[in-house]
This record gives C-alpha cells, structure tokens and sequence, in this order.
C-alpha cells in the first residue's frame, strides 16, 4: 500500500467538526519524507486512525510500520 515507506504521522484536524480533515506525513527508515497520493494518505490514515481508536487524536501520533508501534512522535 505504501512502498518505501517505514512510518506515517497522523493527525485529525479540527477533530469536533462533522467532517474532520485527517494529515499524514509519509517517511522512510531515514527519516526522509516520502510523496504519497491523496487516496493513499486518506487510507492510510483512516486505517490506523480506526485500528487505534482511543489514542487522543488531537495530537499527532506516529505509527511505525515496521514494528506495529503507535507513539506520539513525530515522523
């Protein structure tokens, strides 16, 4: 889904709207962002958004997708 791809940053703007804008910033295992397409970003978010529901989505969390990790880092 995303090749190259080590962890995501995730985070729900404007969380207390109906329609809350999800953010994710795409990296490789150097830290170096990687370009993901809308649709892949939007998935991707939802997905981990969804797998970690009560991790507090009003800050930032990191997920790392070698390890299975959800921290509140920054990618």
């Amino acid at each position: 889904m995303l090749p190259h791809v080590a962890r995501v940053r995730v985070r729900l703007q404007e969380p207390r709207t109906p329609w809350p804008h999800l953010e994710l910033t795409a990296t490789d295992r150097h830290g170096q962002k990687i370009r993901v397409t809308r649709t892949q970003a939007l998935s991707a978010a939802r997905w981990v958004i969804r797998t970690h529901p009560g991790a507090g989505w009003q800050q930032p969390h990191t997920f790392d997708l070698r390890t299975a990790l959800l921290d509140g880092g920054g990618a």
